[in-house]
């Protein structure tokens, strides 16, 4: 029982509907975009569904493995984890990241952009595509990097969570590692 608690609160952190007000960053907000806030939205939504997904891992361009896993069973702290590390929406955040804004008519979206004034931040940037009517999220996708480790974060709803993973070698060619989690219905 505490196992599946967790597992609820894990996922509850990723996963739901962002409405547009906590999307913008108006002048008199005290906070930046937040994933935690994101995946609660998410989790609340999409609760009780019985979803499965097909894990597939990819290294250096090679697939490595490929699973069906059911939603219950997936280590949702594993998954998440890396998405809730480039969390910005802690006021110490506030003015340390350019916010800007894109209209595409071509995918009819309006997207959101966070980039760190600071390039030593982990999380370098934050774009965030969101449906100009609804103001509901289409994709999220974040960059991080440390210490020449790069990791790249997308997450479209209902569809697929990625991870990628470049970690840099003092020798030799760098690892490139991609983890996908699609939702399979």
């Amino acid at each position: 029982m505490l196992r599946k608690l967790i597992t609820i609160v894990v996922f509850s952190s990723l996963f739901g509907c962002k409405h547009q007000s906590q999307t913008e960053r108006h002048p008199n907000d005290q906070h930046y975009f937040s994933i935690r806030q994101f995946a609660n939205d998410q989790f609340r939504t999409y609760w009780g569904q019985p979803f499965s997904f097909e894990k597939i891992e990819i290294e250096n361009g090679n697939m490595v493995d490929s699973t069906i896993v059911s939603a219950s069973t997936l280590d949702w702290a594993k998954v998440l984890d890396p998405f809730f590390k480039t969390d910005i929406s802690d006021p110490k955040y506030l003015d340390q990241y350019n916010f800007s804004e894109v209209d595409d008519d071509a995918t009819v979206s309006k997207t959101y952009i966070y980039e760190a004034k600071d390039k030593n931040f982990f999380t370098r940037s934050v774009q965030i595509s969101t449906d100009p009517f609804t103001g509901k999220i289409k994709s999220l996708f974040i960059e991080t990097e440390k210490n020449g480790d790069q990791q790249k974060l997308y997450y479209k709803p209902l569809k697929v969570i990625q991870i990628q993973t470049y970690k840099a070698t003092l020798l030799g060619k760098g690892k490139n590692i991609r983890t996908e989690y699609r939702f399979l219905y």
